[in-house]
């Protein structure tokens, strides 16, 4: 009896939090300054090493970060947020390309399984929330601006303009009471579904 009620209180829940605009598949050249999720690019990446960081690094113009991404091996000039950025990936912190910059990571990947390095970025007006969700991989945010509220069945957490955190996979939600505005990166297992909704758990008012 309590499991039937746990389920329908979940599709009450999951009804009353509407879906994330843009669901971080949209793409982004199309919809700055638009609120929601959207995808920046992706770049495929055979036989990764077991440990990998992601350096996010502002650049003032296209073409530096372009001229950072030069011989670099998993690299990408992004533009978010009104502004360029170059994002490296590699097996080891490495020397600021253009300080300052940040490093998110380390990420524990499978040794020699091919992946999909999706780099998204999000703006969440205050108040907005995702629905429960999990990853075939692990996640990372980099908040801009604002604050992030992620949540979690085992830990809470809250980070501010000029952090980073990452979520290894599982259920979570995230949301912005106050707003927020971030750069976003998952590392799907190639083939697999990079995202799905939960119902095994939906969350708390924690961060409402």
């Amino acid at each position: 009896m309590m499991l039937a009620v746990g389920l329908a209180s979940f599709a009450i829940f999951a009804k009353e939090v509407p879906a994330v605009p843009g669901a971080c598949t949209g793409p982004a050249k199309e919809n700055v300054g638009k609120p929601g999720c959207f995808l920046s690019t992706q770049v495929e990446i055979g036989s990764p090493p077991a440990t990998l960081y992601w350096h996010i690094v502002p650049a003032e113009t296209e073409e530096v970060a372009r001229a950072g991404a030069k011989g670099r091996a998993w690299s990408e000039a992004v533009q978010a947020h009104g502004r360029w950025w170059l994002y490296v990936l590699s097996s080891e912190k490495i020397e600021p390309v253009l300080p300052p910059h940040h490093v998110a990571g380390p990420f524990r990947l499978e040794p020699g399984r091919s992946i999909v390095a999706r780099f998204m970025e999000s703006w969440f007006p205050p108040g907005m929330r995702t629905r429960a969700h999990a990853y075939s991989g692990p996640k990372a945010f980099y908040v801009i601006d604002g604050e992030q509220c992620t949540e979690t069945p085992t830990e809470r957490h809250t980070i501010r303009a000029g952090e980073s955190y990452i979520v290894p996979g599982g259920a979570h939600l995230q949301a912005a009471p106050k707003g927020r505005k971030s750069v976003v990166l998952i590392l799907a297992p190639e083939r697999e579904p990079w995202m799905r909704l939960t119902s095994a758990w939906a969350g708390t008012d924690y961060c409402r």
